[in-house]
């Protein structure tokens, strides 16, 4: 990565799901759950399916890096191994919509119950 790069620190977790374990950036925190949206190192997901492509990096480990267009709530205890990195300003914001998207549908969800 190239040194002078400005970009937006950013709280990266591993989240445990049925696949194993995938790195999510953490955006937003609701109750006592974190709002996160997956990183990936795949351009699609399933059959059709396009991850956003990443500027950069956020791990910095020289992968291309994509980004999950689908943002998720999960209770805190399903995320270890807390370390920084860094995304651009552009994919911050984008990152933030998607986990106030997620965020809204949980609160609704909530709502109804």
């Amino acid at each position: 990565m190239n040194k002078k790069f400005k970009g937006v620190t950013v709280i990266i977790k591993r989240h445990k799901d049925q696949n194993g374990r995938h790195p999510h950036v953490i955006v937003d925190d609701v109750d006592d759950k974190h709002v996160s949206v997956g990183l990936t190192t795949t351009p699609k997901k399933g059959k059709n399916h396009p991850n956003i492509k990443l500027d950069n990096d956020p791990l910095n480990e020289g992968k291309v890096s994509y980004m999950r267009r689908q943002g998720t709530v999960d209770d805190k205890a399903n995320y270890s191994s807390s370390r920084k990195g860094l995304m651009s300003s552009k994919d911050y914001e984008k990152a933030k919509q998607i986990g106030e998207t997620a965020k809204q549908k949980y609160l609704r969800k909530k709502q109804k119950k």
